[in-house]
């Protein structure tokens, strides 16, 4: 019998599986690649993104209960991180963050970041649920990839730094960082090797276009050590890989250096210094001087009101010390942190003993804590980490609601 007979036919699809995959698409891709918020703010959609995310996400939770769910109780933990912002943002108001206009309005858009994690972590409890996480990484890659490229074509203009490719998300740092979680994702799950490099190339276009080094250096440590995993039973598809792309990646690196690094007749010193940073390998630029200044004000700040913290929202709104774990501290205090550093060290302590189930999901987690401040405001995040949590705690506790069989029945009427 030849091995394609001995292999199991996959398991189909049904009506309501196949609803649930695509209103999980149409949740979570737009928040993640920023098209909802930015179509709504430059007059391309007269949908509010917090109506759209209201109706899509319940829809997406109906669904999800409809599909013989079974719940991981450590990934839905995990969105009781997001929650405590919001309670204290909600309830407390510790903090007045006025930025958006009013207090109110952060406050609405913390409570759609918080829907938006949750029905995407509930919707990982459906019967397919692995599929849909891959299903959704792969179109967010390519989004977010070919909108940068777009974008530096010069057919539109998204972000708010000049000579840096941001998408719809406008901030150029965002991007590698939901790419980056979203490859977390595929090389945890998606076992289709080539499929997955053909995916890498066209986002390690993309990532080096927004120029952002820790996003290009993340990028670089998750696929460099998925490829090592896979070099023995790759090696002669690598190497054909590799005389076909490095030429071709010269050239790319010769016409964005020429292009992206000017401004006029003049120089612009921070994306030639990114440039070096990049593809030159010079860690020195990698180093902002800017930031470790922030960082040291937050760190500071931290030591004043260790305990209780500041509020929800001070840490990314005064301080901004591009670090999730001081942020963290700056808006809930010890008991914040506290509460997010036990989730990572649980599950990186599992991952450990578990000869690294899930581990790809965790280096981004883990590897941009140091480089951003807005890791906890992104459902991308959530989703990731727990796609990390469910590979590793595989235990699922389900709740079937079934109809009586007529034994049950008749042996019912017989007591009564």
């Amino acid at each position: 019998m030849s091995a394609s007979t001995n292999r199991p036919a996959p398991e189909r699809w049904n009506l309501a599986e196949l609803a649930l995959l695509f209103s999980v698409i149409a949740l979570l891709v737009p928040n993640f690649i920023g098209l909802l918020y930015w179509s709504h703010e430059n007059g391309a959609s007269p949908i509010k993104p917090r109506d759209y995310n209201l109706v899509v996400g319940l829809v997406v939770i109906l669904l999800s209960l409809v599909c013989r769910p079974s719940f991981c109780l450590p990934a839905l933990a995990l969105i009781t991180i997001p929650l405590m912002r919001f309670l204290d943002a909600a309830l407390l108001e510790r903090y007045a963050h006025i930025t958006f206009g009013s207090h109110s309005i952060y406050v609405m858009m913390i409570a759609g970041y918080l829907l938006v994690s949750f029905t995407g972590v509930l919707a990982l409890s459906a019967s397919k649920g692995a599929q849909i996480a891959v299903w959704v990484a792969i179109i967010t890659i390519v989004c977010c990839s070919l909108v940068n490229i777009y974008e530096f074509l010069g057919f539109a203009s998204y972000t708010r730094i000049e000579g840096r490719m941001a998408g719809w998300n406008v901030d150029p740092n965002q991007s590698p960082i939901i790419m980056c979680l979203m490859f977390g994702i595929l090389f945890t799950l998606h076992k289709r090797y080539w499929w997955n490099m053909i995916l890498v190339v066209l986002a390690a276009a993309a990532i080096a276009l927004s120029m952002s080094r820790s996003g290009f250096a993340i990028f670089a440590v998750m696929t460099g050590f998925y490829m090592l995993l896979h070099f023995r039973e790759r090696l002669v598809g690598m190497i054909g890989i590799a005389i076909v792309s490095v030429p071709l990646l010269a050239i790319g690196i010769g016409v964005l250096g020429a292009t992206s690094t000017k401004q006029g007749l003049h120089k612009n010193e921070d994306t030639s210094g990114r440039m070096e940073a990049i593809f030159e390998g010079d860690f020195d630029k990698l180093k902002s001087p800017e930031r470790a200044k922030d960082l040291m004000d937050g760190w500071e700040a931290v030591c004043l009101q260790p305990v209780t913290g500041y509020g929800t929202g001070k840490g990314g709104d005064l301080l901004q010390p591009h670090n999730q774990f001081v942020t963290q501290w700056l808006d809930l205090g010890i008991f914040g942190i506290m509460q997010y550093l036990g989730a990572l060290l649980t599950f990186s302590i599992a991952c450990a003993t578990k000869k690294f189930r899930g581990g790809f999901c965790l280096i981004p987690v883990w590897l941009f804590i140091p480089c951003s401040q807005i890791l906890l405001e992104m459902p991308a995040y959530w989703f990731s980490f727990a796609v990390a949590a469910m590979v590793l705690f595989p235990r699922r506790i389900a709740i079937r609601i079934q109809k009586p069989s007529e034994t049950a029945v008749a042996q019912h009427h017989a007591h009564a």
